[in-house]
């Protein structure tokens, strides 16, 4: 289910990025020509992203995580050195790194084994005095 959740939210975040590009280049602006040639080539990753998510391939998980993080870096410096950051991107690009984050979504993709995680232990609960 948390996978499926991934591949969904890369497909939707390309959607937005590829539209919200066109649109920038469409609008006849030439300030913001380079913005909306940054915001092509980001759908086009999240897209890519998501057809190894769809297949759960690692470097699907690897590819978006990279796009998260490469798209949240740079509202975070338009926000600090350009006064003009787009919040709804910086919002789509952290909640791509908390859903990417989960360890049943790392083993899913094949990066974390599950030697490494004990699943037949149950949950330590102080109510029950375990």
């Amino acid at each position: 289910m948390s996978v499926t959740l991934v591949a969904l939210l890369a497909l939707a975040v390309a959607l937005y990025y590829l539209a919200s590009g066109a649109i920038t280049l469409l609008g006849g602006d030439d300030d913001q020509t380079y913005d909306g040639i940054f915001h092509l080539a980001l759908g086009v990753v999240a897209l890519a992203a998501a057809a190894g998510a769809f297949l759960t391939f690692s470097w699907g998980w690897v590819a978006f995580m990279t796009w998260a993080v490469v798209g949240l870096t740079h509202q975070i410096l338009r926000y600090l050195f350009f006064d003009d950051p787009n919040f709804a991107d910086m919002a789509v690009n952290a909640f791509a790194v908390l859903a990417l984050s989960p360890a049943d979504v790392q083993i899913a993709f094949g990066l974390r084994h599950t030697q490494n995680v004990d699943f037949a232990r149950a949950t330590r609960n102080p109510v029950d005095g375990n």
